[in-house]
């Protein structure tokens, strides 16, 4: 029951997302309302905001963090970090990339021309790279704010974010295995400081 729960959950969350997107491509992020989004997925108002804090949220958060985390803590412990990083972007995350390409391409254009979704995608890359940072210092027993561990961490959240950037601007075709590719890509680019 509880997984039928959750994907009811994930139905509706995921409806809310895309109607605000399509909202939001077709008539302005300013001019779009919260009201205009429940009616178009079919909620309330109250609902929304079950879901979402804010419009902003509605475009930045995604399911990706918590699929991440239960990736990267299922790896084996003794296993190098650059390696477990890969695996999971690679092998998981990929998956979800290419299942929501239309859904992360909108968002992708939505962010680069609005300038208040600039600031929460920033915020939430932040939020991103800290929880990403305290996993893999865990990961590898070191203290949550070891500076070897941030560094390394945000060069690999950049990397995989203009990787993925570039991506889009470019179409975001090749399916699942370019994905890989470019994923891959970014991950040679920064090995060595994850290199521990």
């Amino acid at each position: 029951m509880a997984g039928l729960r959750e994907r009811k959950k994930e139905h509706v969350r995921t409806t809310i997302q895309r109607e605000a997107l399509r909202l939001f491509t077709e008539q302005g992020f300013e001019q779009t309302t919260v009201e205009q989004i429940a009616e178009a997925a079919g909620i309330s108002p109250a609902t929304f905001y079950r879901y979402f804090t804010s419009k902003e949220d509605s475009v930045v958060t995604d399911e990706y963090d918590p699929i991440v985390i239960q990736a990267l803590m299922e790896r084996p412990a003794d296993e190098p970090a650059i390696d477990s990083v890969r695996a999971v972007m690679t092998g998981v995350l990929a998956k979800y990339f290419d299942r929501d390409r239309d859904l992360l391409a909108a968002r992708h254009q939505l962010l680069r021309k609005t300038p208040s979704l600039q600031v929460a995608s920033f915020e939430e890359q932040e939020r991103a790279t800290e929880l990403f940072s305290a996993l893999i210092a865990r990961h590898l027993r070191r203290p949550a704010n070891d500076l070897d561990v941030r560094i390394a961490c945000g060069a690999v959240t950049g990397a995989l974010r203009e990787a993925v950037g570039l991506w889009f601007a470019q179409g975001a075709t090749g399916g699942e295995q370019r994905i890989r590719e470019v994923l891959n890509h970014a991950i040679d680019r920064v090995e060595s400081a994850l290199r521990f």
